[in-house]
């Protein structure tokens, strides 16, 4: 039996009538399923992507039609035609695989882990399913887990869950109004945390990022952790190839790249890659705005 699965906005008595004659008229052994996007469950592991909507695994397609997106689930569609396209899925309109840099920090967490980088064990399903999948999001990861708001930068709107309460305090709106979506990540024991500053191909800066509240799990500068500037000539090769692939993947010339040390192991963790990362200004402390002005002033020659 091939399967046909046809993604909408929201269900009606015109989208279930529009799927049923649509059906009927399909040749012999194909079946056709109407879903709608707060079905999708992603599971973003580095090793294997997982999608499944209510429940069955988007594998078992062999053709998905968006047929009604609207602006509120575009960053979705986006998002999964990159996993559709990674499976070899064929997905309508071809042109959901065109993003660019229109997606959400989920969908450039989606992007770095089809390049093959080790990025943390994500999970993403839409604000209003989360109390439907909190179970399932602990069964696959465990608790303690991190929730992060998609829409904030800095370390601000980084959650930690600790027991399954803590899922009712994410709060469902934003300052602004707009409906808060999360990503779910495995909560790792962090020993050291780096930004590097790629320019082009190469690492062209890379400082530490130095918690001194032994209570905060976050390395962010804004968030009261300290930087020190390391000697460019020093950095580990790893690091470096990490840095500029995730660039690469992103096609950014100009990217911060967050690289963890996970604690137990060792093993390097992509946390994310910002566009138009921040710096800091003091040229006394920072090597970063002498580096970004040799770039540009080489890129426009």
């Amino acid at each position: 039996m091939k399967k046909i699965l046809i993604f909408v906005d929201k269900i009606g008595p015109k989208k279930e009538l529009f799927a049923e004659e649509i059906g009927k008229m399909l040749g012999k052994g194909k079946q056709l399923v109407l879903a709608k996007f707060t079905d999708l469950y992603f599971d973003i592991d580095p090793k294997n992507i997982s999608i499944e909507v209510e429940g069955i695994p988007i594998t078992d397609f062999g053709l998905v039609y968006f047929r009604r997106a609207g602006d509120k689930f575009s960053v979705a569609s986006a998002t999964l035609a990159l996993c559709l396209a990674q499976k070899g899925i064929k997905f309508i309109d071809s042109v959901w695989g065109e993003i660019g840099p229109l997606g959400s920090k989920f969908t450039s967490l989606t992007k770095l882990a089809v390049a093959g980088l080790p990025i943390f064990h994500t999970i993403f399903v839409q604000q209003s399913r989360i109390v439907d999948f909190k179970d399932k999001i602990v069964e696959n990861m465990g608790l303690p887990l991190v929730a992060k708001e998609v829409s904030t930068q800095r370390g601000k709107g980084v959650h930690k869950i600790t027991i399954k309460e803590d899922f009712n305090n994410l709060t469902p709106v934003d300052s602004e109004g707009r409906t808060n979506q999360y990503l779910f990540q495995k909560f790792v024991d962090i020993k050291e945390e780096y930004r590097l500053l790629v320019l082009g191909d190469r690492v062209r800066v890379w400082e530490k990022k130095i918690v001194t509240d032994p209570k905060e799990f976050r390395h962010n500068i804004s968030l009261g952790a300290t930087e020190e500037f390391l000697d460019i000539k020093d950095i580990p090769k790893e690091f470096e190839e990490i840095a500029v692939k995730a660039a690469k993947a992103l096609k950014l010339e100009v990217a911060g790249v967050d690289i963890a040390v996970e604690a137990k192991t060792g093993n390097l963790l992509l946390i994310e890659v910002n566009r138009g990362p921040g710096i800091t200004y003091d040229t006394g402390v920072s090597p970063e705005l002498h580096e970004i002005a040799a770039f540009l002033d080489k890129e426009s020659d």
